[in-house]
């Protein structure tokens, strides 16, 4: 999933950017070393004791949605199936009944000459008739994964299209929720909002396991999907709002560590739990252990201020103040006065086609196009590769992710950010016409994982940089209209991933060619927009005279 890098509280008020947290300050700089703090990070710095429990608090909110997210890997597993035995023949081994009643496929089955019997179909004297009639019943292989939602609802052969349409409407959710979380919680705050969508979210996972249809299914996955990204959205927004100076990038960044390891419990929880509604019970209620958090985390003070509710922001920064030991509270109200909204110019949507923003918004849309169909198609489709134990393979790929996560902080930093997401890019791509060249040469799993792991790595360090870039390309004042209009790209692609493999019914190479192919055309695209770590110049809107934007003394950081 990705993450916004950019916050724009409601219209009258600043927008928080916390990718413009990248600028000269280290970490370790006390609140004191710069005079144009906005007033939160004079009050309480940039970052304490306060801000580090907080941020570790949120970020446990990625565990559950991720957990929904990957799990389809393991519950809607396409695994072998065949047309069931009749109660005569159950003592028929397994593949002497497919050779005799299923020659084609398993959708049909051979009409069986009356007083056949399993001894006469092993020793070849079974009669055999060129009569099929459609099979209604099947069995599955549950060597590596048990009961799914395939073998429940039995999605197979004219009912096979239906496992992708789940995955489909679960991910339409994610894409819309995308684009409505940041309003909602603008409009209502962070803390409401994430502890409702939690709320929300434990109800819909418990609910799942009661259904009784596919129907009922995809409907539920449908509000899951809207409801655990909107939960992702709130933490993330109050994480990076509660921290200040470079300590943004870094509390941005470390909101992804939880992807990985989330990604590894569901693995191993698979393993002991075959049968996906066990599975579903297990991962669900870690969820409801957060909703505790509601006594301990704070609304944003910035997004208090910026709506003027002064008086909380207040109770906030004097409670966070003093956890941080800082003794600075006797100019609080003054610096509270201060802190109100300016906004020059309102935004709209025909600012991000006018001048030089033309050529950034068309060329984000097609890089994160790309970025999304490699990172989701690598991630949700390692049980299509087919390489041996299914949860070794997705704990291999998913522990890649961590190292990634962790050295996109100083390549943030000091690398700047177009030539890196390029090489990301363009590696992944390379990658993937590796592993594919290597199944055709070399034909030897742990080969092909070996390419799997540097194309995932390369594109889940991509995943982590993109966003920030994005962010800084556009002026303050559009800065969120213009993520957002990359995130329907993102959303886009995000609905084309179940079908991506739907490509190696033309040929079985084409799923990984068409990644890598859009990989490496989304890393040259980047090579079209400007590096953002080192840009001295004012950014302005085009055909518009210079604006102090969304800048407010509450928050510099959109400046």
């Amino acid at each position: 999933m990705h993450f916004d890098f950019t916050i724009n509280n409601n219209q009258k008020d600043k927008t928080l950017i916390p990718s413009q947290g990248l600028n000269k300050e280290k970490p370790h700089e006390s609140s004191d070393d710069k005079g144009d703090k906005d007033v939160v990070s004079l009050i309480i710095g940039n970052y304490g004791r306060w801000q580090l429990m907080m941020t570790f608090l949120l970020s446990l909110f990625s565990f559950p949605c991720t957990f929904h997210i990957y799990l389809p890997t393991f519950t809607a597993k396409a695994t072998k199936f065949w047309c069931r035995r009749p109660e005569n023949l159950s003592s028929l081994p397994l593949d002497y009944w497919i050779n005799y009643s299923q020659p084609v496929d398993a959708c049909s089955v051979r009409v069986l000459p009356a007083g056949i019997t399993a001894e006469s179909i092993m020793n070849n004297t079974a009669p055999i008739l060129d009569s099929f009639l459609k099979c209604n019943e099947w069995d599955y292989d549950r060597s590596e994964v048990g009961n799914t939602i395939i073998s429940e609802w039995n999605l197979v052969c004219d009912r096979a299209t239906l496992t992708n349409l789940a995955e489909v409407v679960f991910l339409v959710g994610v894409g819309v929720g995308g684009v409505l979380g940041g309003w909602i919680s603008d409009r209502f705050g962070r803390k409401k909002i994430l502890i409702g969508m939690t709320i929300a979210q434990s109800s819909l996972a418990i609910l799942s396991l009661l259904v009784q249809s596919y129907i009922q299914y995809v409907l539920v996955r449908l509000v899951m999907g809207l409801v655990s990204v909107s939960v992702v959205y709130a933490a993330f927004v109050l994480s990076v709002e509660l921290v200040g100076g470079a300590w943004v990038t870094i509390a941005g960044v470390c909101n992804f560590f939880p992807l990985p390891l989330a990604y590894i419990i569901v693995s191993l929880l698979s393993m002991v739990l075959p049968n996906w509604r066990d599975l579903q019970l297990a991962l669900s209620i870690p969820g409801c252990f957060l909703l505790l958090s509601w006594f301990v985390l704070p609304e944003s003070p910035r997004w208090l201020l910026s709506v003027g509710r002064m008086q909380e922001a207040r109770v906030t920064l004097e409670k966070a103040a003093k956890f941080n030991k800082r003794d600075n509270l006797a100019d609080l109200d003054k610096l509270l006065v201060l802190s109100k909204s300016i906004r020059a110019e309102e935004p709209n949507v025909l600012m991000l086609f006018k001048g030089y923003l033309l050529k950034r918004t068309f060329c984000l849309f097609i890089i994160w196009f790309s970025m999304t169909i490699a990172y989701y198609g690598l991630l949700l489709n390692i049980g299509k590769f087919n390489l041996g134990n299914l949860h070794v393979t997705s704990i291999i790929l998913a522990v890649v992710e961590i190292p990634a996560i962790a050295l996109s902080i100083p390549i943030l930093f000091k690398a700047g950010r177009r030539i890196p997401i390029f090489i990301t890019m363009v590696v992944c791509g390379l990658a993937c016409v590796a592993s594919e060249l290597f199944s055709i040469s070399v034909q030897d799993n742990w080969v092909i994982i070996s390419c799997l792991m540097v194309g995932k790595f390369a594109i889940a360090s991509t995943n982590i940089m993109l966003p920030i870039f994005t962010a800084e390309l556009y002026p303050t004042i559009i800065r969120n209209l213009g993520v957002g209009a990359s995130q329907i790209s993102s959303g886009l692609a995000l609905i084309c991933i179940p079908y991506l493999w739907e490509l190696a019914k033309l040929n079985e190479h084409l799923p990984m060619v068409t990644i890598a192919a859009l990989s490496g055309a989304g890393g040259a695209v980047v090579l079209l927009l400007p590096d953002t770590i080192n840009s001295k110049e004012t950014k302005r809107l085009p055909n518009a005279s210079y604006n102090h934007g969304t800048f407010t003394v509450t928050d510099d950081r959109g400046q």
